[in-house]
């Protein structure tokens, strides 16, 4: 009799630790409900409201707004998807102004089953002609309620969205979506067709490695299909030259996912750096000389994952560091003008000049490559030739009146240019392709950075001028 009623204590008990293990799991686990981030040129945009990591649910509240001080953007309503109307739940949803409330109720009254990814519905906004390209405005959730198994609540992490007046990433051919017909365009800029539209180039480079290939369609076409559901990448790079012994910082960036990213890496590190699991950033101070490779590994907010292969270079050498060069731009299958020397720091804090013989560049490709050169003692100088169509500056001309440091600048420049800036001052547009500034903030003789932006905001070009 005795043994019988420790075994139904046991079974007691155990089933106990199990069902409060199954609420306390409940509230400790990780549901996600995100707002998307889209972008679009059109004049009206879906943005889907998804669901991550719930087991069960029983109901669910929530509401959604625009932010506030910001033009161009109005709601127009909310469109479920299943199964939230259907025989399992019903969904109530209240548009008031910019305001949407979306209330989901089990019909049974009891909590359901439900997948891992979820789309609750979609959400249907107007864009008119104020809401000005290139830039956004934000989808801030405000409150959730949420109960699921044995009514319990559940602690919904709240990702808020985003509409950007950009293109969309595989879009290409102003659809506003990834398309079939994106992949198409693709392989036609594979065959010799080219995309020279900077928005459409980046639309395009779904795989974040700076050139358009075929893989890029075959993203895309992934993507149609339903084999993908992101096109989270990590940007290719050439990560810089470390010296031994010397401090050391360079960063890989994620591109086309759901911020906060985690970075993970697998393979050798040089022994002394670490990988910043936050923010990407390969930091520290070498130990052994060599050649490195890893992958580094990306997941983003809501679980998608992407990774890229680096390598890393460690030498022993009396240059610590080299001067950060800016990018080239160069027309299509011309020769870049590269540097003859650059700029170095030596171990003893010191600066000088160091002459640079650079390996011969491929400009065969539209978009961006990397030049590569030795300085005396083996160390790699790298930069970034941005390979186009045609030149976005046509023609620069720098007047100066000494006795009050004026300086008075014309840039006359190519049709996509939008904006320039010289040293962060803006220029002013005179019409005709034709850019102004007239300042006295600059020396003379110094050497300024102009930089040219098209209407979206994308850099389409980074130049140095001596002041002369």
């Amino acid at each position: 009799m005795k043994k019988y009623r420790t075994t139904f204590k046991l079974v007691f008990f155990t089933g106990l630790f199990f069902f409060f293990s199954g609420i306390f799991m409940q509230e400790a686990s990780a549901e996600i409900l995100e707002i998307g981030e889209v972008r679009s040129l059109g004049t009206e945009v879906k943005v889907p409201v998804t669901l991550y990591d719930f087991t069960y649910l029983k109901n669910l509240n929530v509401e959604i707004d625009i932010e506030t001080g910001q033009e161009g953007v109005s709601l127009i309503g909310f469109e479920t998807a299943n199964p939230f109307e259907s025989s399992q739940f019903r969904t109530v949803k209240n548009v008031e102004g910019s305001k949407l409330k979306i209330d989901v109720i089990s019909r049974t009254g009891s909590e359901v089953k439900v997948e891992k990814r979820m789309i609750l519905g979609y959400i249907t906004y107007r864009l008119t002609s104020s809401f000005e390209d290139g830039t956004a405005i934000k989808l801030p959730i405000g409150n959730i309620v949420a109960n699921g198994r044995y009514g319990n609540d559940i602690i919904v992490s709240p990702l808020g969205g985003k509409i950007e007046r950009k293109m969309p990433v595989g879009d290409v051919v102003g659809k506003n979506k990834p398309t079939a017909a994106a992949a198409m365009r693709i392989l036609q800029h594979v065959r010799g067709n080219l995309i020279t539209n900077k928005e459409e180039f980046l639309s395009a480079d779904v795989d974040g490695d700076n050139v358009i290939t075929q893989n890029d369609a075959q993203q895309i076409l992934d993507y149609v299909s339903g084999k993908r559901v992101s096109f989270l990448a990590i940007q290719a790079k050439e990560l810089d030259t470390a010296v031994l012994k010397s401090e050391y910082v360079d960063k890989v960036t994620a591109v086309h996912g759901r911020a906060p990213y985690k970075y993970t890496r697998s393979g050798t590190l040089p022994s002394g750096i670490t990988l910043d699991a936050t923010t990407g950033e390969l930091s520290g101070t070498p130990k052994i000389a060599g050649s490195y490779s890893f992958t580094v590994k990306v997941t983003d907010a809501v679980g998608n994952e992407a990774e890229r292969i680096f390598k890393m270079e460690v030498i022993d050498s009396n240059i610590s560091s080299v001067e950060k060069l800016l990018p080239i731009t160069v027309q299509l299958n011309a020769q870049p003008a590269l540097p003859s020397e650059v700029t170095v720091t030596y171990s003893d804090k010191k600066t000088g000049k160091e002459k640079v013989s650079w390996e011969p560049v491929d400009t065969s490709v539209i978009g961006t490559t990397v030049a590569k050169g030795k300085l005396a003692g083996g160390f790699t100088v790298t930069v970034d030739i941005n390979v186009v169509h045609a030149d976005y500056v046509k023609d620069i001309q720098i007047d100066y009146m000494e006795f009050v440091n004026l300086h008075t600048i014309y840039i006359n420049a190519s049709a996509e240019v939008y904006s320039i800036t010289v040293d962060n001052i803006p220029m002013h547009y005179e019409g005709n392709e034709l850019f102004s500034l007239g300042t006295n903030d600059l020396l003379h003789g110094k050497t300024v950075v102009i930089q040219l932006n098209d209407k979206f905001g994308n850099v389409l070009e980074l130049k140095q001028i001596a002041l002369q």
